[in-house]
């Protein structure tokens, strides 16, 4: 395949997830343009890495375990997290109040999962593990799995939950109304979970696979 291909899917990957979320908070134009400059950079540094064969095959083992690592606690956590929503809402007692403190301790967990995968783990490992085999495929139906996640994610669920992260909880017990409404806000219905525990599957596969031979590509051999 052309050498460049990796580096192309790595900044489309990267454009295109930090694009949507940057535009939460800035501009869209703006967001596009951070997200490119951000592709550039991480390009350069796999591009670095992937120069020094012994330094690249240590830095790719490492970024699929990081990378089973987040996706566990994406897939593992969401599953429990709505479970623990949904019983929490089944309570004839429990306040708004309650639910909103419930809810918050998830959001740093998921910016500390999110960022690094969105910004360094998948574009980084479209890089450096592009290499034949049955490793290259896995971290490419990864990152594709992965880059839909994100748009999903960000499509469906990442305003309202940002929304009710912001609403002020009453004290009072919730009504049939309210009980609905944070239903709603809360996506207890959300599957995102199952896909990331695909994800994960596949990034575990990936990091029992062979890694395949290293070729001349223009920036060096094995």
């Amino acid at each position: 395949m052309r050498p460049h291909l990796p580096y192309a899917l790595a900044t489309v990957f990267v454009v295109v997830v930090q694009g949507l979320s940057l535009a939460e908070f800035l501009p869209v134009p703006v967001a596009v343009l951070l997200g490119a400059a951000w592709a550039v950079v991480i390009g350069s540094g796999a591009h670095a890495v992937r120069r020094r064969p012994g330094v690249s095959a240590r830095v790719e083992s490492t970024l699929i375990g990081l990378g089973v690592t987040t996706m566990a606690l994406f897939g593992f956590g969401g599953a429990i997290g709505i479970l623990l929503w949904n019983a929490a809402l089944t309570s004839p007692s429990i306040t708004g109040e309650t639910m909103v403190k419930l809810f918050l301790p998830s959001i740093p967990i998921a910016i500390a999962a999110n960022v690094p995968t969105e910004l360094v783990i998948i574009p980084a490992l479209l890089i450096i593990g592009w290499r034949p085999g049955r490793r290259r495929f896995l971290i490419v139906l990864a990152a594709a799995l992965y880059f839909v996640l994100r748009i999903w994610t960000y499509a469906v669920f990442a305003r309202d939950r940002l929304d009710f992260a912001a609403a002020e909880g009453s004290s009072a017990p919730l009504t049939t109304a309210e009980r609905s409404h944070f239903e709603a806000g809360l996506h207890l219905d959300d599957p995102r979970w199952i896909l990331n525990l695909v994800i994960f599957g596949v990034l575990l596969l990936a990091a029992f696979a062979q890694p395949g031979p290293r070729r001349r590509d223009g920036v060096g051999m094995a």
